[in-house]
């Protein structure tokens, strides 16, 4: 298991804006108001970002019919994981969070100031997105170190692995606990501000772009290019 705190997250106003889903074009011409609320929100709400992340690497066993069956004795299990992850020779497990701190402080302000309050919001977005990037990128990097590559990461509720199922099957391999995670029985992460991923390792792994599987990929207020 592995623990990571020591995260440098560079985000700018334009993020928030697109965590708050909008486009920062049209608010920098037409929206002078949430562009204030956004950069209020960058200097108050920076102080309260408590990023972590904890990993778990687990070596594969083998390959089934909709099945990964990983050397812990545990396994992930869905159509859409057993093909992203064909050919993975090892999964690495990851949870990571900002903390409750902006959440919390996010919902205080959403009824005395609504502009404030989302553009908290966005930056707890914005911030979280940013930090499974890093994430990401830092297992890119020691997979390539041993002539390797990762996958692109895949979290539940993505479609055929709704978090129900996948939620548990994440949690059961990691210590949650070591960066203040729950799970309620709905498969919700609290902090709310938390994704949960799995990323395959591997001699050509593939990457794929998952908003095209999605759905929503057409008006998901998130999608940005």
């Amino acid at each position: 298991m592995e623990l990571l705190k020591d995260f440098d997250l560079k985000i700018g106003v334009d993020d928030i804006l697109r965590g708050e889903g909008a486009d920062p074009v049209i608010v920098r011409s037409k929206k002078p108001a949430l562009l204030n609320a956004a950069a209020l929100a960058l200097e108050e709400g920076r102080p309260m970002l408590h990023a972590a992340a904890v990993l778990h690497r687990s070596s594969v066993l083998e390959h089934r019919h909709e099945r990964i069956l990983l050397q812990d004795g545990r396994e992930l299990s869905s159509p859409l994981v057993a093909h992203h992850l064909a050919g993975a020779q090892q999964v690495v497990l990851a949870l990571t969070t900002i903390g409750l701190e902006l959440e919390d402080y996010a919902s205080s302000r959403m009824a005395k100031d609504p502009l404030l309050g989302m553009a908290l919001d966005g930056l707890g977005n914005a911030a979280v997105e940013i930090l499974g990037e890093q994430v990401c990128l830092q297992i890119g990097k020691q997979a390539q170190g041993f002539g390797l590559t990762a996958s692109s990461p895949l979290s539940p509720g993505e479609p055929d692995w709704p978090v129900e199922i996948g939620q548990p099957q994440i949690f059961a391999l990691l210590d949650p606990a070591r960066v203040g995670i729950s799970l309620t029985s709905s498969g919700m992460m609290i902090p709310k501000k938390s994704i949960s991923f799995v990323v395959g390792i591997g001699p050509d792994m593939s990457r794929e772009d998952f908003c095209e599987l999605c759905s929503l990929n057409e008006k998901c207020r998130y999608r940005h290019a």
